[in-house]
């Protein structure tokens, strides 16, 4: 699981990897489940989050993008 903060108006940005094959099928990608989402907590403005996908994809804070 990732572990990520983000503010208010913050994104993250969810893509398939630099190595993924890209004939992949959504079907293919998704064979061992659904990314899951789980907020953790917050605190003032700042929500943490769990980030669970499968490891064709490549997950980024947006301002790192």
């Amino acid at each position: 699981m990732l572990v990520l903060s983000r503010r208010a108006d913050e994104s993250i940005v969810i893509q398939p990897g630099e190595n993924v094959d890209e004939s992949i099928t959504l079907r293919q990608l998704f064979a061992n489940g659904p990314i899951q989402i789980t907020l953790l907590g917050s605190t003032g403005r700042r929500v943490k989050m769990g980030i669970e996908a499968p490891q064709q994809l490549v997950i980024r804070r947006k301002d790192v993008a």
